[in-house]
């Protein structure tokens, strides 16, 4: 178990079940559960009931009285006499789930002190931390439970929020002006702590950053976040073969917050990750309706592809959103090989070639790929060919030349091409990898971060590693010191601010956590390489950590029982959300944490 949740008792299962009755207009003796007893302080201990129900917005109450018992019976009284009451079915434990919360500590602190990446007695950890503030004779809370509840994560979010709550929103303003408006006011306020309880069908649940504790790391369980992510992949595609692409299930909107004003928008290196995860799911689990989704994935990809007669003969590559990605050609066939491996189908062999000779032709004579082949802002969107090193710089990605060399690999594995294209692969793919690995870090040395972020060059490294005598010591020991930065920049139970923060990751000590899937898929590229090499050094450093960031990953994983706040649970149930907070369901944050499950499951049994 990742952080230890406070085992649920008969006194709280009682006592939920006592809620909902007297929400149900019903008498009880009300006993308050000895956690929230002990912690009750009349001072400061705000309680709020809240309703969840699919369908429904969520309905709360707060009260505060000189006893427990009194404030739970207040905020029953008055969610009774809402006009949404009557929306939700108090009757029914499986339809409407109801939260107690209340709050144990309210400690002065000046807005303008708040922080949430830096360590301070005045830090907002969401989920873990809320908010008193009183201004102009109106008291308003934001409590710990709202950052799920309402996905938030920063100090900014927190601050939009409590600028609604004032009524103080403008209609088309951006949340940086609330936030900026909030710190301007003479307001009072508090940081609060609190605990929290929920209902589950007839079970309470106890509640950890708002969220219930996640199942354990075992065999069963893994097999289970593997076969529920990748279906929840499978069951949510389009009719032309296109993944769900993103999901906001607070506020039911598929239009993803970094293209708000473009809700259609689609990434096609995301979705040729999905295609590879389906994939890796037939392989687990051989059922056949993963290897037709994923071939409809295909058949969509494909009509993305333009086509050109290069100067080796038939070439082609994805153009979306008006650009050319190296990325997109690269885990594009990446996916197409993957497809033909593991189904013996050769039907997309003339496009796989097509993308091979399109990547040859993108590394330069010092071995640097180049990013995009076509982009709108350069050249007009014509294609990039003879481009100064200002140009390669703008057009810099450390993620597309490892998709470039993965699938690079797994052609030169699977496919049966003629040799002297074979060999273009060959000695191509390790000029490549020889600049990425001895003349990347000293041109771009200003572009690297604390924490690494190419598991893609990890992933092509160990591919290429079983399959060509192109590997050298030097493109291992760049996997290995990267899963070892990796590790040095993972929370560890003996330094991590919060128990849930063990096995994420940093870029700076106090970041708030980064629990990653790409990431882990490095680790695992690391973890694989060191086996297959029968490096027992390699491996055991890297085993324990990579176990670590499983357990903590676990717990973005969205279960029947996390996902009690989404307007339709049953449409996120299997995803992975980016944050602990945050609600925000991606493909890709999807389909990394799946593959890496599926990758971890055979190392469990």
């Amino acid at each position: 178990m990742t952080v230890p949740h406070a085992v649920s008792g008969t006194d709280e299962t009682h006592f939920i079940a006592d809620v909902r009755k007297l929400l149900g207009g019903g008498e009880v003796s009300l006993q308050i559960p000895k956690r929230f007893g002990h912690a009750f302080d009349p001072a400061c201990s705000q309680w709020y009931v809240t309703l969840f129900q699919p369908g429904e917005k969520p309905l709360r109450w707060g009260s505060r009285r000189r006893t427990a018992e009194a404030s739970v019976l207040g905020a029953v009284a008055g969610l009774r006499k809402r006009k949404a009451f009557g929306a939700f079915d108090i009757a029914d434990p499986s339809a409407c789930r109801i939260m107690v919360e209340m709050v144990t500590e309210a400690v002065p602190c000046e807005l303008k002190a708040l922080t949430w990446m830096a360590i301070s007695p005045t830090r907002y950890e969401p989920g873990v931390s809320g908010l008193r503030c009183e201004w102009n004779g109106q008291v308003r809370y934001v409590m710990p439970t709202d950052a799920v509840t309402h996905s938030l994560m920063s100090v900014t979010q927190l601050l939009d929020f409590l600028a609604r709550r004032f009524g103080l929103a403008e209609r088309g303003e951006e949340e940086e002006a609330r936030a900026e408006r909030m710190l301007s006011l003479p307001l009072q306020c508090s940081l609060l702590k609190s605990v929290a309880v929920i209902s589950y069908e007839s079970e309470a649940l106890p509640l950890y950053r708002a969220i219930p504790a996640p199942f354990s790391l075992s065999a069963a369980g893994v097999e289970r976040v593997v076969r529920e992510s990748i279906g929840w992949l499978a069951d949510n595609m389009r009719e032309d073969g296109r993944f769900l692409y993103y999901y906001d299930p607070i506020r039911d909107s598929e239009a993803d917050f970094q293209h708000p004003k473009n809700p259609g928008y689609y990434n096609i290196l995301r979705h040729s990750g999905a295609t590879i995860t389906l994939i890796e799911g037939y392989e687990h689990f051989k059922e056949e309706r993963l290897l037709a989704a994923a071939r409809h994935s295909i058949d969509f990809f494909v009509t993305t592809l333009c086509e050109e007669e290069g100067r080796d003969g038939y070439a082609c590559y994805p153009f979306y959103n008006k650009k050319s990605k190296l990325g997109g050609a690269g885990i594009g066939l990446a996916a197409l090989m993957r497809y033909e491996h593991a189904s013996g189908d050769t039907r997309y062999r003339h496009y796989a070639e097509g993308m091979v000779r399109h990547l040859l032709g993108r590394i330069a004579d010092d071995g640097e790929m180049i990013g995009y082949y076509r982009h709108p802002r350069h050249q007009n969107g014509a294609p990039l060919v003879d481009i100064d090193a200002e140009t390669k710089r703008a057009l810099f990605s450390f993620y597309y030349p490892g998709e470039a060399l993965l699938g690079l690999a797994l052609f030169y594995a699977h496919a049966d091409a003629a040799p002297e294209l074979k060999t273009a692969i060959l000695t191509q793919s390790r000029r490549a990898l020889d600049f990425l690995v001895h003349i990347r870090p000293e041109r771009y040395a200003d572009l690297f971060e604390p924490l690494p972020a190419d598991s893609w060059l990890m992933q092509a490294i160990e591919a290429w590693d079983g399959i060509a005598e192109i590997v050298t010591d030097a493109h291992r020991a760049f996997v290995y010191g990267d899963a070892a930065q990796m590790i040095r920049h993972m929370y560890m139970p003996d330094d991590a601010l919060y128990p849930d923060y063990p096995g994420g990751f940093y870029y700076r000590f106090g970041d708030h956590v980064y629990h990653d899937g790409s990431r882990c898929e490095g680790l695992m590229a690391a973890y694989r390489l060191a086996r297959q090499r029968g490096d027992r050094a390699e491996m055991t450093r890297v085993l324990g950590p990579m176990l670590l960031a499983a357990r903590g990953l676990l717990a973005t994983f969205n279960t029947p029982e996390s996902t009690y706040a989404h307007r339709d649970p049953a449409r996120t149930v299997g995803s992975f959300r980016f944050k602990l907070t945050r609600q925000w369901v991606r493909v890709d944050a999807v389909q990394h944490a799946a593959c890496f499950y599926a990758r971890l499951l055979p190392f469990l049994k």
